[in-house]
């Protein structure tokens, strides 16, 4: 149908509902210019209702694309401009700057600190991440004192400090049980939103096991974990992911060196990897389809402790899997990005670090669930291009300081990023609030 006659048989549909709602209410005191001005409006209130909903609530829901939602960058694409590459919304950083100002969380004192609660002391090995965050919370501005002026609360209890203790699973949930008692009986603020605006914080792989056991703690507080795949229970509307780290690293990190990097892929201990090595077998190169050499080399121990072993491997290697499924599994994406190995992953079974503000496609390779058959994931590294994996080398090398823990925390670190998560997460955009009022306000 041609474009004049489209636009006659719009008018004419708007001319029935105009005749037909002044037939219903007898006079309809619009003039027909004013009717469509108003039905207009309409529809721009409701496209910014729902870019509000969609924005705030949860993306995967939205029907239309925000217009301050960047559209994921091409694969490859250099990030000169870190904030406006990184990440997805371009109001970012007011954004964190409102945050640093107006967000508050409230520390329950409750607990003996040389017990299970309170701040763990040792900052290295598998549960480092948990161990700084602790830190970082004590020590941070976004801490407040009085709970009345708290947006949220935090429930500082240590699965790591129960398990040093030698604390059975059932000891454990009996202790946490207790706890939340306690804080429920003592302060009103956990019985006022059924804990909905509580979380806590563990990297300990007998924290499923033990939270488990406390379904008011688990299905209502927002859990903030090291390894969330999605069958262990990790609900993605609710739950958070920590950046993980297993520290101390052996050496520093590593730059833009990609004529050092000599291999193409680095396997670790899961099934990925394992059927790469059984399909072709260990440290060993061999040619593709397309005549070119590609080696392989799995990392040469499950002990993290020793890390000189694997140092290596990361700085000789384009790209490092990253396919989760344990906690050393989760720790991989935060070595390949200390070392500049560009991390291949699957968002698809487990949820990435900062995955609702950051855009991963510009400094990692994405797979999707069917993506596991040894030679289709070779085959995909080996077709991406140098000038593609450069940029992506680049871009891995440049967003490793907003996964970097430090003590105290500073800007855009791993720490205020997961404070920032949180914040989203429970929808406190006061400006963004006044801002939807101001334009439905009409």
């Amino acid at each position: 149908m041609p474009i004049p006659e489209i636009v006659r048989e719009v008018y004419a549909h708007f001319r029935d509902a105009y005749d037909h709602l002044g037939l219903l209410r007898g006079t309809f005191r619009l003039s027909f210019p004013r009717f469509l001005l108003f039905v207009f409006l309409c529809v721009i209130k409701t496209i910014i209702l729902l870019q509000f909903f969609c924005t705030e609530v949860d993306i995967s829901m939205c029907i239309v694309d925000p217009p301050f939602l960047r559209p994921p960058h091409l694969k490859g694409q250099n990030c000169r401009d870190e904030e406006s590459c990184f990440f997805l919304d371009v109001r970012f950083k007011k954004k964190y700057a409102d945050m640093m100002r107006e967000f508050k969380v409230f520390v329950y004192p409750e607990g003996d600190p040389r017990t299970y609660f309170h701040t763990p002391k040792n900052l290295i090995r598998l549960y480092a991440s948990e161990a700084y965050f602790f830190r970082n919370m004590e020590q941070s501005p976004l801490r407040t004192m009085n709970p009345n002026q708290a947006h949220v609360f935090f429930i500082p209890v240590s699965i790591q400090k129960m398990s040093e203790k030698g604390l059975s699973v059932d000891d454990m949930r009996n202790v946490v049980e207790k706890y939340i008692r306690r804080i429920s009986l003592k302060y009103p603020y956990w019985n006022r939103t059924h804990g909905t605006d509580h979380f806590f914080v563990s990297c300990h792989q007998m924290a499923l096991k033990v939270t488990q056991g406390v379904p008011d703690l688990v299905n209502r507080a927002i859990r903030v974990v090291c390894d969330p795949e999605y069958v262990d229970g990790y609900v993605k509307e609710k739950d958070l992911v920590l950046p993980h780290i297993l520290l101390p690293f052996e050496h520093p990190a590593a730059g833009n060196d990609i004529k050092k990097r000599t291999r193409l892929v680095l396997l670790g201990d899961d099934d990925i990897s394992e059927e790469i090595a059984l399909w072709n077998g260990t440290e060993s190169e061999f040619s593709m389809t397309n005549n070119h050499t590609v080696s392989l080399l799995r990392e040469r121990t499950r002990d993290y402790r020793n890390i000189a072993s694997r140092t290596l491997d990361y700085n000789t290697s384009k790209f490092c899997l990253c396919p989760g499924g344990s906690q050393m599994g989760a720790g991989r994406i935060a070595d390949a990005i200390h070392y500049g190995c560009v991390p291949v992953v699957w968002p698809d079974q487990y949820e990435l670090p900062f995955s609702s503000m950051m855009n991963w496609s510009a400094f990692s390779v994405q797979m999707k669930q069917d993506d596991y058959l040894a030679y289709d994931v070779l085959q995909f590294l080996e077709e991406i291009t140098e000038a593609e994996y450069r940029n992506l080398q680049e871009n891995t090398v440049k967003v490793r300081k907003y996964f970097q823990w430090n003590s105290p925390p500073i800007k855009y670190d791993a720490f205020h990023l997961t404070m920032y998560q949180l914040w989203q997460r429970l929808g406190l955009h006061a400006s963004d609030s006044k801002f939807i009022i101001a334009l439905t306000d009409f």
